[in-house]
């Protein structure tokens, strides 16, 4: 049987090609592009970069389901964050009630930072856990380890036992939950990314300002003890929920999950970036953690005011870090970042340095809520804006890696200089806190001059008010 229809089509295809050649030398159109031949160079990148080939399936939803991940990671922060930021609270009963064995300011300060630097230490093992495990797996064993970590350290006895409770291992839980966390929201936002980072983390306000509260008033009507499994129970209830209800979109974004790629540390944009926040993370343990004691110490306020002061800077969290996510989404991300901790700064040297009352205490704990934290929220966002969604996993991993010493340093080294004020140069009272005090107000400063490194980069232009 002879075949009819492919000389049939041959010689449409040539009177196609025919009719399109002396269309051509006639009318000289300028060449029209299908929308199929539009969207092959996107088609050919997302193969390239491990994503799927459909181009709807790379469009960022700009919310969605991305709210729901939103509420997740609040609830996530109000639960980690949240209750470390209970931890000025603790350190300063311990230190008033000589709680432990071996216990003293200096000792007690490099638990704090830990604890955190664990956390940040955690993220090349939290990426690698995610790969082999996946990220859900990854975030229930940091879940038993934040929930562990302060059960266990409300049964302790000695100052070692405790050490390794709430710096080590409730470190650990930080790290393997809020790591795989951290990159999640870019794959739901990108526009309003920042915005979206800053409801997030807001939670770790939220709740520092009620567990704040709710640990003072177990510490008193109960006891440390209790204090803390209490606590720990409350993550427990709310952490399951959240890491269950949590989703990525990987695959979507083609995002890659490299545990220890060293040449972030090197990147030229990239490196502004991560010394911003080395300088910037040490300021931020210096006032979170010295302020309660400046006011109970320095000037001889009660527990209660220290308490006090504690909670209205986790209030200052929850209402400053979505407010600037908004700012740095219509502003440009480093731009307001940068004047974000230009006013961290001058208000730290400004309103905390001289201060003589609680009232005056207050608003500078305010201020210092809305601006000195804000390095947990723009952490995703800057990186991303500078490496891109599909390396923001990995970036990030060494992002926390590189500030695992800031962290752990910043505030071993106020008490050192507070008890070199004390020892060395005789000053008492709030005068013992102002090197302190300086240095840190100076380092939220000198950080924004860094960042600016980072803004050049990008815009290829030293233009101080181009969107950045």
């Amino acid at each position: 049987m002879s075949r009819t229809h492919p000389p049939s089509e041959e010689s449409k295809e040539r009177d196609v090609e025919t009719e399109a050649t002396s269309s051509e030398n006639t009318t000289a159109p300028q060449p029209q592009i299908s929308s199929d031949q539009a969207v092959q160079p996107t088609k050919t990148e997302n193969i390239e970069n491990g994503a799927p080939a459909t181009p709807e399936e790379d469009v960022i939803p700009e919310g969605g389901y991305g709210w729901v991940v939103v509420g997740c990671i609040a609830a996530l922060n109000a639960t980690t964050w949240g209750i470390n930021t209970t931890y000025g609270v603790y350190s300063s009963y311990y230190l008033a009630n000589n709680y432990f064995d071996g216990g003293s300011p200096l000792n007690y300060a490099w638990v704090g930072g830990l604890s955190v630097a664990t956390c940040l230490l955690c993220g090349p093992l939290a990426n690698a856990m995610s790969r082999w495990l996946g990220f859900r797996v990854t975030m229930m064993f940091g879940v038993a380890g934040i929930v562990l970590g302060q059960c266990m350290a409300g049964i302790c006895r000695t100052f070692g036992e405790f050490l390794f409770c709430q710096g080590i291992l409730f470190g650990l839980g930080l790290g393997l939950t809020l790591v795989p966390s951290q990159p999640l929201l870019a794959h739901w936002f990108k526009k309003r990314l920042a915005l979206a980072q800053g409801l997030g983390t807001a939670g770790s306000g939220l709740g520092g300002l009620i567990l704040s509260n709710t640990t003072r008033l177990a510490i008193d009507h109960i006891n440390v003890k209790w204090a803390l499994i209490i606590n720990g129970l409350i993550s427990l209830v709310c952490m399951v929920p959240a890491v269950l209800l949590i989703k990525g979109r990987h695959k979507a974004v083609g995002a890659r999950q490299a545990p220890f790629e060293l040449k972030w540390i090197v990147h030229p944009g990239f490196v502004w970036v991560w010394l911003w926040a080395a300088f910037t993370m040490m300021a931020y343990f210096i006032a979170l953690y010295s302020l309660a004691s400046f006011a109970t110490s320095g000037l001889h306020l009660t527990q209660t005011n220290g308490a006090a002061l504690q909670s209205l800077l986790a209030a200052g969290q929850m209402i400053g870090r979505p407010l600037w996510g908004y700012f740095l989404d219509t502003g440009g991300r480093i731009n307001l970042t940068i004047v974000c901790y230009i006013i961290c700064g001058i208000s730290t040297l400004a309103i905390w340095l001289p201060s003589k009352s609680f009232g005056v205490l207050i608003f500078y704990a305010i201020i210092q809520g809305m601006t000195g934290g804000t390095i947990w929220s723009v952490a995703a966002p800057l990186t991303a804006r500078v490496v891109g969604i599909k390396d923001l996993g990995s970036a990030l991993s060494i992002f926390w890696l590189i500030l695992v010493i800031p962290a752990l340093v910043g505030q071993p080294i106020a008490i050192a200089l507070l008890n070199y004020s004390q020892n060395n140069l005789g000053r008492k009272n709030a005068e013992a806190y102002y090197i302190s005090i300086g240095l840190c107000g100076g380092m939220a400063i000198f950080a924004t001059g860094l960042l600016y490194g980072a803004k050049r980069w990008i815009q290829g232009s030293w233009k101080v008010f181009e969107k950045t």
